[in-house]
C-alpha cells in the first residue's frame, strides 16, 4: 500500500493501517512531515518513507507503484493528489485508488474514473449531523 502526504491524515491512516498489519509505503517530499510516523515502525521495515514528490513517476517508481494494491493520495492540495491519483489509476493501474478532494467537481470527474474520493469537511459534518439527530 502506498500513501502520498505525511500530514495529519496520511500518517493517522499509515498508523491504523500498520496497526493491522499493511506495510506502508508513504511517498513524502518534506522531511519534517515524516515526524508524525511512529519511528519504530519506521526503522522495523514496517513503514517505508520516500523521500520524493508523490504525484511524479520517479516517486512512484521508487515506492513500488508496479506492486501497489492500494493507492491513497492524502496530501492537502487537491491538485496533487488528484495528478497522483490519475496516474496511479490510468498509468499504473493500480486497482484500489483512492483521493482527497474538497472541489465537488473533481469528485465526480475522479468517481467517474474509476478513484474513490472522500472529502474530509462532508464527512465531518455528516458524522456531527448523525450525532446531532440520534441524541434528539
Amino acid at each position: 500500500m502506498i500513501i502520498v502526504g505525511a500530514g495529519n491524515l496520511g500518517s493517522s491512516l499509515a498508523r491504523k493501517l500498520s496497526d493491522l498489519g499493511h506495510r506502508i509505503t508513504i511517498i513524502e517530499k518534506n522531511p519534517k512531515a515524516v515526524s508524525l510516523l511512529p519511528r519504530g515502525r519506521v526503522d522495523s521495515g514496517a513503514m517505508t518513507i520516500v523521500h520524493r514528490d508523490g504525484s511524479t513517476s520517479a516517486g512512484m517508481l521508487e515506492a513500488g507503484i508496479s506492486d501497489a494494491d492500494v493507492f491513497v493520495a492524502a496530501t492537502g492540495k487537491d491538485s496533487l493528489n488528484g495528478l497522483a491519483a490519475q496516474r496511479a489509476k490510468l498509468i499504473y493501474r493500480v486497482e484500489e485508488v483512492m483521493t482527497v478532494v474538497r472541489d465537488e467537481g473533481a469528485r465526480t470527474l475522479y468517481d467517474s474514473l474509476g478513484i474513490s474520493t472522500i472529502n474530509k469537511a462532508s464527512l465531518a459534518s455528516d458524522y456531527f449531523v448523525t450525532m446531532l439527530t440520534e441524541e434528539a
